[in-house]
């Protein structure tokens, strides 16, 4: 059973809905040069997830599922009023976008998939895993939980935090501010069942994305997922970030063709 919790969220413009679920270690404000982007053309809804920015988190906040912060998603598009949003994910939150999509496609016009680090894809993953499980246990074991978010935001961490170097310190801030967040969700992605036969039925259409820094890791995982989830294509964006970060503009084209 999934605890409800106050998320703190903003919304921008009218029109068709979009529903941003940002990406661990960060906050809804990553989303601020999206929402310009997309100005009057859409209405743009993005939250601070459970344990992030402003919103509330259990206590004791230890761990958290795909499917939890995807019931988080639907609960606030329910209270939302739109009939249906173009589901707009950033790592973990574009897992639980794809989640949503899949169990609860009435909520959905369609969906726009940041770099999902859907690392069961890509055979190699689990040794890396291993790895970096040790590598930050040894980092809090040393310096206590702020020095295993330190680690993660330096990109040391291949596949539990892949490409986490990119995101911008002041935008990174929520995790130094709440690290016990980020180590709550850090097992999420790897223990979520990849479900094979609803992605072979999905009917809504879905974009994934990924930019010219994307890590080897998340670029592989994100072929799989465009091969397996009918309806899904892959699009490349330029830039030496996220593409929502670094091409907004593009970024919100692609969300425009499902508005």
């Amino acid at each position: 059973m999934t605890a409800a919790v106050d998320l703190h969220h903003w919304e921008t413009g009218q029109g068709g809905t979009v529903l941003c679920v940002h990406e661990t270690a960060t906050s809804s404000e990553v989303w601020r040069p999206l929402a310009e982007a997309l100005g009057e053309r859409a209405r743009t809804i993005a939250y601070d997830r459970r344990g992030w920015g402003r919103s509330e988190a259990p206590e004791p906040y230890l761990r958290t599922t795909v499917q939890e912060q995807a019931e988080d998603a639907a609960r606030l598009l329910e209270g939302s009023g739109a009939a249906a949003a173009v589901l707009c994910g950033a790592g973990l939150g574009a897992v639980a976008a794809l989640d949503l999509l899949l169990r609860r496609p009435e909520l959905a016009r369609g969906a726009v998939l940041l770099e999902p680090p859907l690392l069961a894809f890509v055979e190699d993953a689990t040794e890396l895993l291993s790895k970096d499980g040790g590598a930050l246990r040894e980092a809090v074991r040393a310096g206590g939980p702020a020095a295993g978010v330190e680690l993660y935001l330096a990109g040391e961490l291949a596949a539990l935090g892949p490409g986490a170097e990119r995101l911008p310190q002041e935008l990174s801030a929520p995790a130094r501010e709440r690290p016990l967040s980020l180590f709550a969700e850090l097992a999420a992605v790897p223990s979520w069942p990849l479900p094979l036969a609803a992605m072979a039925r999905n009917p809504l259409p879905a974009r994934i994305v990924v930019s010219g820094s994307t890590t080897g890791l998340l670029r592989r995982a994100a072929d799989e997922l465009a091969a397996r989830l009918t309806h899904a294509a892959l699009r490349e964006l330029p830039g030496d970030r996220p593409a929502h970060l670094d091409d907004p503009r593009g970024l919100a084209t692609l969300i425009l063709e499902l508005v």
